[in-house]
């Protein structure tokens, strides 16, 4: 996928001797050096990244205009197109070489949001729904989409008309999430908390998740393919780094990730063929209050975690491409 670099990775590989001459510098100066490199090395990306991690391809992410690439190998960074006066707010799987997303723009001075399509390699984007968010079902080929006030599934091969699933108030519906097969799962907000419910676009059976709902959120979570599993963060703990624990659909805990204790984490994708659980922390610096953020993964087989790159960022929606 062609792509511009908007950083390269710097590298120390071993060391020179030093030249007589070096010992000339003033303290001033060498004071100034190490002042330099101080600033400098925590932007500097991670040097050496085929011995930290043994993971590869890419996360594909929004910020703002663009649709940028990390490379979880090396932590690499690239922008794969620019949408122009268009802002992304939501990315998700599609077709090959395709993504969906959220997206809106000011249209006569009036906001307009809408779900379409982006080819990665291209940069060509269509439209599809006027809509605020959008999940693609791979087996059945179905398309479940939410225009603010219903929830709607359609089939792309056109055989038939957007069937609207769910009815609800305006932007009651918080995250739409595809679980296994058949099945979306979807949030609202209610007046005593929140409600997840699960659709099957092939039966049309509706079920209001209740258990599920008592134990955690879909906000930050994911769906770990290959566990049939829920990675959420547990509603029971009310400390500001609540743990991540595993759960059926039917709201039975089985298990809690084995994190680093006192960090902040968000659940952001999972890699299947890696057992790759990708997360994001974030946290203040000491000093001054900064937000600072990292990336990390966690091995759902070995149970062990591992921080990929600091300071990095890649919003609250991430998509996994092998290239």
């Amino acid at each position: 996928m062609a792509s511009v670099s908007v950083h390269q990775n710097v590298c120390f590989a071993g060391s020179r001797p030093i030249s007589p001459t070096g010992f000339s510098l003033t303290l001033m100066r060498k004071v100034l050096l190490t002042l330099v490199f101080i600033l400098l090395f925590p932007a500097l990306p991670s040097c050496g990244s085929d011995e930290h991690n043994g993971y590869h391809g890419y996360l594909l992410f929004a910020k703002s205009h663009y649709l940028m690439r990390f490379g979880l190998r090396d932590g690499s960074l690239s922008v794969v197109t620019n949408l122009g006066d268009k802002t992304i707010l939501d990315v998700s799987n599609f077709l090959e070489n395709r993504l969906l997303i959220a997206e809106s723009a000011s249209i006569n001075r009036k906001e307009v949001r809408r779900i379409s399509w982006v080819d990665v390699n291209t940069g060509q984007t269509a439209a599809l729904y006027a809509g605020v968010l959008a999940r693609y079902l791979e087996e059945p080929g179905v398309i479940v989409y939410d225009d603010g006030v219903s929830l709607f599934a359609v089939a792309l091969s056109g055989e038939s008309d957007s069937e609207a699933i769910f009815t609800h108030k305006m932007n009651q519906v918080s995250n739409v999430m595809v679980a296994s097969g058949n099945t979306v799962l979807f949030e609202t907000s209610e007046a005593d908390g929140s409600l997840i419910r699960s659709y099957d676009v092939i039966t049309g059976a509706l079920h209001s998740l209740d258990r599920l709902s008592g134990v955690c959120s879909l906000d930050q979570s994911v769906w770990i393919t290959d566990l049939e599993q829920l990675a959420c963060k547990e509603h029971s703990n009310q400390a500001k780094n609540a743990r991540y624990i595993l759960t059926t659909l039917d709201g039975d805990v089985v298990g809690a990730l084995a994190l680093p204790e006192g960090k902040s984490f968000d659940a952001l994708t999972y890699i299947s063929d890696q057992s790759a659980l990708i997360l994001s922390e974030r946290w203040k610096s000491a000093f001054g209050g900064e937000e600072k953020s990292a990336i990390w993964v966690y091995n759902t087989q070995s149970k062990k975690s591992q921080r990929l790159v600091e300071n990095q960022d890649l919003g609250s929606s991430v998509v996994y491409t092998s290239f």
